[in-house]
């Protein structure tokens, strides 16, 4: 497992140390301090693309794509719900994985594939922001997710 991890922290496209603040014309999005966010990575906390990132961002819901619709357990969404609630349970459900495209002119893209449950469950709590890596991504890895349904041209 060490070996894996070490090639996958290698080639991931994390996002330099240095940014703390993402700006984005609507949205600033805010990190986690460092220690925070280590503490709250475990191997279980991690997915093949975000396995190198560290930092834990709240992203605005609103800027957020989710353009495969989710099939969704009703019982695990009211259990993280139940979970969210909790004023220290909410640390114990991992950050979902963001593709975050920038586009041509500039704008800020961020896409979901995964994370439907918890997604779902911040949705209907009507929470302002979700936990997320960002995964530094481009129009091409998008294809692989969408094949012909993705955009030719981000913005």
């Amino acid at each position: 497992m060490k070996f894996i991890s070490h090639f996958v922290r290698e080639s991931s496209r994390r996002i330099p140390p240095i940014i703390h603040r993402i700006q984005n014309p609507v949205h600033t999005i805010h990190t986690q301090s460092n220690a925070v966010a280590a503490a709250a990575t475990s191997t279980m906390d991690t997915s093949v693309h975000s396995a190198g990132i560290s930092e834990i961002h709240h992203v605005p819901m609103s800027v957020i794509q989710r353009p495969i619709p989710s099939i969704l357990d009703e019982q695990k969404v009211v259990s993280l719900m139940d979970t969210i609630k909790g004023e220290t349970s909410e640390e114990e459900v991992p950050p979902i994985d963001l593709l975050w495209i920038t586009g041509s002119e500039g704008g800020n893209y961020y896409f979901s594939f995964g994370g439907c449950h918890r997604y779902e469950a911040y949705k209907r709590l009507q929470r302002e922001t979700i936990k997320a890596k960002l995964v530094r991504s481009t129009l091409g890895d998008l294809y692989h997710y969408m094949g012909s349904s993705a955009p030719v041209y981000l913005a």
